[in-house]
């Protein structure tokens, strides 16, 4: 199954020309229209980050992977939050594995919005989380643990919850 996690929405003026997901499986990223990606979903197959609403809409996927925002690139250098925040910085990450360390802290690989894959521990996603600086792929529950969603994978290649 393709693993393909939303980075940025791509807009030419005040119009939505697209969005980019980077591929898991090849490590490389590709460019998806709104029509491939409605009818991706409408498949059933998964884009993460991404959902469709009951009117045929695409939103963010704020149940399964926990997108609360996401950047929107406008022009060369020019990133800004699809939803306006107070974040500190004008780059998110999406966090697409996670790595067991025996007796160490855990380390996540992320992608960023300037399409730079890198791991970071457990400590620096946490802070980043409480920035607003993830746009998905982990949450806090209940009790302030981080948790990862459906689609991150986990050690060995295995998705969480498949």
């Amino acid at each position: 199954m393709c693993m393909r996690y939303m980075i940025n929405r791509e807009d030419l003026g005040k119009r939505v020309t697209g969005y980019m997901f980077y591929d898991a499986d090849s490590k490389g990223f590709t460019g998806l229209t709104e029509k491939q990606i409605k009818d991706t979903l409408n498949k059933g197959e998964r884009l993460y980050g991404l959902a469709v609403d009951t009117e045929g809409n695409i939103i963010m996927d704020t149940e399964g992977f926990k997108t609360k925002n996401y950047m929107v690139r406008s022009g060369i250098n020019s990133l800004a939050p699809a939803v306006d925040s107070d974040m500190p910085a004008n780059m998110m990450y999406v966090v697409v594995g996670m790595k067991k360390e025996q007796g160490k802290e855990n380390v996540y690989e992320v992608v960023n919005s300037r399409y730079a894959r890198l791991e970071m521990p457990e400590s620096k996603v946490k802070m980043l989380l409480e920035f607003g600086c993830i746009q998905g792929g982990v949450y806090f529950d209940g009790k302030g643990k981080l948790v990862t969603c459906e689609g991150v994978r986990v050690d060995d290649g295995k998705e969480v919850g498949a």
